[in-house]
């Protein structure tokens, strides 16, 4: 016992005297922006966890850091709030925080040696680190750690390097890693001894859980052995535009089952009236239908008689079903599911724990519960919870609060590292939730998610119910109608063909809301910092301008495009309308810009598809008349697609009679029905004068 108490001091006091690197409460202003402060300290934490900066370091101390800061500013502004929610959030995340400073810092990177060490042998063996170019002592401190522990420990060294090593010459690269790997064991030997005693010294304990009784779980948790409900249903197969108009009028079943049996194109079930038969909720549906999307979105809360309207299955073909019974969710007896409960007991697939269980104590006292745990996956882990996981989780949360004790010890929660990822996390959670409050539609009525559910389903978790679904409609909801839009028409050919726009919404917002959410940001960002009071103490830097804003990128676009730089150009217009997607005529400009731009770019395949969403989204626009006739000239001169060129030429003529662009309209139209003899004759006529 005496031996084990002077380990615990030995290793105790490695960490007292060499463990307080960087631990000071001053640190080096870099800039301040209205009341946000961005320190030194935040730049170095960035090199070490992003390696040395690969642009210019004006910008990237302004992307990185800057911006950050004047998000914060304007966050905290509009919802002062967020700075209270900020406080309760890290009095959790503070733990893993100090653990991270320990482990990572102190124990992974340095082996317990202090920076005034590790700077010291650096500084005096700056031949040994030629790849640390940078000169940078922080980028190279996990290699400066593994010489200097090497040179501490000579001998085991030596005798590591015969062992490990073959021949009498191994090459330096041998020698190198080799010499990692010694300090690695280290480094693992350290983690562990300090874990068990840390453990020990806090008095840290996890009891053993209660035992699951299968017939408890049972009856405790029926929904979980429920048959899964379906329907019994009929269906018409065929023509998405024939079957809309089939059944404009409510049907009774003898009415759609003679509809079934007469037009249905799918001969298996027309033979039998349409019947597909009793299926259930979310599965393959049999005779060759196969999975309907939102089959299950479509029906909830119905009656039976209801009609469905036209659905796609996932073969591209369409369907409208008829809803003749329910079949509803029944409880399985015990004795159908006791077997399968006792091995998922014994799997940990099926566990319980009650709220009030005592997950983790200190000095035999409780501290920490299952219903703590349960906050604390809500709030940093979501996810569903097994046995596995569950215990993973307990046994990491003791071990936080072990190093943590440790931690404010060696007063490492004043150490630099611990206020630059402190800081860091704030900012990053200020963002984050600045930008849900913003992006993720928290004011968008009841009535309006549960229209979007009915049109939709569920929009990103396939199957989900209304209330599970909830906090993605809003999002969904909330997510810029231009977007939707332009996506929709832009795209018609390909990623949504056959789907109409109801549809096309979960997928549209699966494709482009990461973007939009990424230059939104940009765009907060680049506004808040115009408007805030900026000082920046680094006067060996010059101040980056963020460009992210509709005054800079437009003329920027504008003036890339007249000098013949179509693709840059496009791309800055993009720019203007994903980051403005909320501003109609701004997104309106832009549009047409692109389109312009890709069709002198000779990509006429995207222009054509950028015309056809200009002048279908604004059909009022002064523009929308050349878009229209651009869009049908290239379908025909550029793409060879004569069928949909005349359609759309047809169109126009209908709608400008007294187009300027008329005659060409329809010179254009009359040469297409004429095969092409209008264009060759002229061609003929020209050759012979010249």
């Amino acid at each position: 016992m005496k031996a084990k108490l002077l380990t615990l001091a030995s290793l105790a006091s490695l960490f007292f005297l060499n463990g307080c690197n960087g631990i000071g409460d001053k640190d080096t202003l870099l800039a301040r922006i209205d009341n946000e402060k961005v320190y030194q300290e935040d730049y170095t934490l960035l090199l070490k966890n992003e390696g040395p900066v690969k642009t210019y370091k004006n910008r990237y101390l302004y992307d990185k850091l800057y911006s950050k800061a004047a998000l914060v500013s304007r966050a905290l502004s509009e919802y002062p709030e967020l700075e209270e929610e900020w406080q309760a959030y890290f009095d959790d995340l503070d733990p893993r925080v100090m653990t991270m400073v320990f482990q990572r810092y102190y124990v992974s990177e340095c082996i317990g040696y202090s920076d005034a060490e590790l700077r010291k042998f650096y500084d005096m063996n700056r031949s040994l680190f030629p790849k640390d170019s940078s000169g940078e002592f922080l980028m190279a401190r996990p290699d400066v750690a593994n010489r200097y522990y090497a040179s501490q420990n000579q001998d085991k060294f030596a005798d590591f390097l015969k062992e490990n090593l073959k021949g009498e010459n191994p090459s330096t690269e041998d020698t190198l890693k080799a010499l990692r790997s010694f300090a690695d064991n280290r480094r693992m030997e350290l983690q562990k001894e300090l874990t068990a005693n840390f453990m020990e010294n806090a008095q840290i304990s996890m009891p053993e859980l209660p035992t699951v009784d299968p017939k408890v779980y049972y009856e405790k948790h029926k929904d979980q052995f429920m048959t899964v409900p379906g329907y019994e249903l009929y269906h018409v197969q065929g023509d998405s535009l024939e079957l809309s108009s089939l059944f404009a009028d409510t049907v009774s079943l003898e009415q759609f089952k003679l509809v079934a049996a007469t037009k249905s194109k799918n001969a298996e079930t027309a033979k039998d009236s349409g019947y597909v038969g009793h299926v259930k909720q979310n599965y393959v549906l049999p005779h060759g239908i196969g999975q309907i999307a939102n089959l299950a979105a479509t029906l909830e809360g119905k009656k039976p008689g209801f009609v469905t309207p036209v659905l796609g299955s996932a073969d591209k073909k369409f369907h409208v079903f008829y809803l003749a019974s329910l079949d509803a969710s029944r409880l399985k007896p015990y004795d159908r599911v006791d077997a399968g409960i006792a091995n998922g007991v014994k799997s940990g697939t099926y566990f319980d724990v009650d709220s009030s269980v005592v997950l983790i104590t200190k000095a035999g006292e409780p501290v920490f519960t299952e219903a703590d745990l349960n906050r604390y996956n809500k709030k940093f882990f979501r996810r569903a919870m097994n046995f596995q996981l569950h215990q993973r989780l307990v046994s990491m949360i003791a071990e936080n609060m072990a190093f943590a004790e440790m931690a404010k010890k060696s007063k490492l929660n004043h150490s630099w590292e611990y206020r630059a990822l402190r800081r860091s996390s704030r900012m990053d959670y200020i963002c984050e939730r600045y930008m849900e409050k913003k992006l993720s539609g928290e004011d968008i009525p009841e009535d309006t998610l549960k229209a979007l559910y009915d049109r939709v389903g569920s929009p990103i978790h396939v199957g989900y119910s209304y209330e599970q679904a909830k906090d993605d409609l809003r999002k969904v909801a909330a997510f810029p109608k231009n977007m939707y839009a332009h996506e929709y028409y832009m795209c018609y050919r390909v990623f949504y063909a056959g789907k109409t726009y109801e549809e096309s919404v979960p997928a549209i917002y699966a494709r482009r809301s990461e973007e939009v959410a990424r230059l939104m940001q940009d765009r907060f960002a680049a506004e808040a910092y115009y408007k805030a009071d900026v000082h920046l103490y680094n006067t060996t830097e010059t101040e980056y301008k963020p460009e992210m804003l509709a005054s800079i990128l437009v003329p920027k676009a504008d003036s890339l495009y007249k000098a013949g730089n179509r693709s840059a150009a496009y791309y800055e217009y993009r720019k203007v309308m994903y980051a403005y997607a909320d501003v109609d005529s701004l997104f309106e400009k832009v549009a047409y810009e692109m389109a312009l731009a890709q069709g002198e770019n000779e990509e006429f395949m995207d222009a054509e598809g950028e015309y056809y969403a200009f002048y279908t989204m604004w059909p009022n626009s002064v523009n929308a008349e050349k878009a229209m006739f651009s869009r049908g000239f290239m379908l025909n001169e550029n793409l060879g697609w004569n069928d949909k060129a005349l359609e759309v030429l047809e169109e126009f003529l209908q709608k400008y009679p007294n187009s300027e662009l008329k005659e060409s309209a329809q010179w254009l139209v009359d040469n297409i029905k004429s095969n092409g003899k209008l264009a060759d004759d002229l061609m003929k006529k020209i050759e012979a004068e010249e």
